[in-house]
């Protein structure tokens, strides 16, 4: 009987020197928890510029956004890579900043000076000095352009680089410092391609038509979003070809060149806008093949 009991005893010890065991095991295989990133990633940036930046982070496929200088700025996570074009304002004040995500640095942001050359105009003074009527106007436009710039879609809607909408020789580059009827000084934050009225305009990628319709700076236009805060807008047309709400490819026609708006000559004005910036089409062009 009480060789029994003695074993009963033993089997029981051993059942329950087992289980912490186990317990213990667990513990010691609980794998650590992985850093956001490994190394914070120095950027540099350009005024006016576009530039695809990519950078290593632990989190699952999808949207984040980084809070850089006081912008919203969203990458597009896959693989654990974080990618997306960013754009630094043409009136930029070239100090460094940082990018936060859920306030930990991610990113060291260096702004580097660009040279912009200067070019004289003369039009209508009507379009330089504005009469209450159309100061009344512009104001109004501004403010629905401000709310079509608001919303973009949550991911890249394009999946190739891009391309300028035409070859034609540029008439005014990105840039270029304005004096209208050397009176009136402005930015030009486009690129103008020389034009004929009528020639048919091709979509620079594919996107999502937001906007149509006559603005008293860009006459007839048509706005697209191609996600993530990267728009393309065509400017001064004489025929709007597509309604809001299409997605449009690469190399479809969205109107046919003129010269509505406030023009010196027929032609067309594409600009790009990233992140709430004016940046310049052809430095999307290049750094869109990167992606």
């Amino acid at each position: 009987m009480k060789y029994i009991i003695l074993l009963a005893l033993t089997i029981s010890c051993s059942g329950i020197k087992t289980i912490n065991n186990e317990k213990e095991v667990a513990k010691t295989t609980v794998q650590k928890e992985l850093p956001l990133i490994e190394s914070i990633q120095e950027v540099t940036l350009r005024p006016g510029k576009a530039t695809f930046v990519e950078f290593n982070i632990n989190l699952d496929d999808g949207k984040i956004i980084l809070d850089c200088n006081k912008k919203k700025v969203s990458f597009v996570v896959l693989n654990k890579k974080a990618k997306t074009l960013m754009g630094e304002s043409y009136f930029s004040k070239l100090k460094p900043y940082k990018c936060l995500y859920n306030n930990k640095k991610v990113l060291s942001v260096k702004v580097l000076d660009f040279p912009y050359k200067s070019e004289k105009l003369n039009v209508n003074k009507s379009r330089v000095t504005l009469s209450k009527k159309n100061l009344a106007r512009v104001i109004k436009e501004r403010e629905i352009k401000r709310k079509v710039y608001l919303k973009s879609s949550s991911y890249f809607l394009f999946n190739e680089p891009f391309v300028t909408p035409l070859n034609s020789y540029i008439t005014s580059h990105y840039g270029n410092r304005r004096l209208f009827n050397n009176k009136k000084r402005s930015q030009h934050l486009g690129n103008d391609f020389r034009a004929a009225v009528g020639v048919p305009i091709p979509m620079a990628n594919k996107g999502k038509v937001v906007y149509t319709g006559n603005l008293f700076y860009s006459g007839n236009v048509v706005i697209v979003d191609h996600g993530l805060n990267i728009f393309t807008a065509y400017g001064h047309l004489s025929k709007i070809k597509v309604q809001v709400g299409t997605i449009v490819n690469k190399g479809d026609i969205v109107g046919l060149a003129g010269k509505t708006g406030r023009v010196s000559g027929p032609h067309l004005h594409w600009g790009v806008k990233i992140n709430g910036s004016w940046i310049d089409g052809f430095s999307l062009v290049e750094e869109s093949k990167k992606m």
